[in-house]
């Protein structure tokens, strides 16, 4: 049997979409610039501009706000639907994997992060935390 989710994974949930729509505003051009912290660790703009940051010529922030919106929808849908409570358990699996590929790839590419990606990886792990707590509560 699932848990209901928690209000803890729709928080995690919606910080992930807001570290990306600044990502997405530079991506399209309406932010000039992506602030990072003061480190040389961080080049959130090279890494929001480079190739691999617009696979198909498509910004990456733009399928992963769509990713994260469907993520939210499930987490609001499974607290009434046991079947929305399956998928949002394969949707958070296949989000954390795919925050894990975006961090490696920064990290083996580029040698830098992203800030803005990094929080929403961030924002991500939350989730799957979240998740797991209300699991075990049961």
């Amino acid at each position: 049997m699932t848990a209901q989710p928690t209000n803890g994974l729709l928080a995690a949930n919606c910080a992930a979409i807001l570290c990306l729509l600044p990502v997405a505003a530079h991506q399209v051009g309406a932010l000039r610039h992506l602030p990072d912290p003061p480190s040389p660790l961080f080049d959130s703009d090279c890494i929001t501009e480079s190739k691999a940051a617009h696979p198909l010529g498509i910004p990456d922030s733009l399928p992963g706000i769509a990713s994260y919106a469907t993520t939210l929808t499930l987490v609001v849908l499974a607290r009434e639907h046991p079947t929305a409570r399956k998928l949002l358990a394969a949707k958070l699996l296949a989000d954390g994997a795919l925050a894990t590929v975006n961090l490696v790839r920064q990290i083996v590419t580029f040698r830098k992060f992203c800030s803005w990606c990094t929080g929403t990886a961030l924002a991500t792990y939350a989730m799957l935390y979240a998740a797991k707590l209300s699991t075990e509560r049961l």
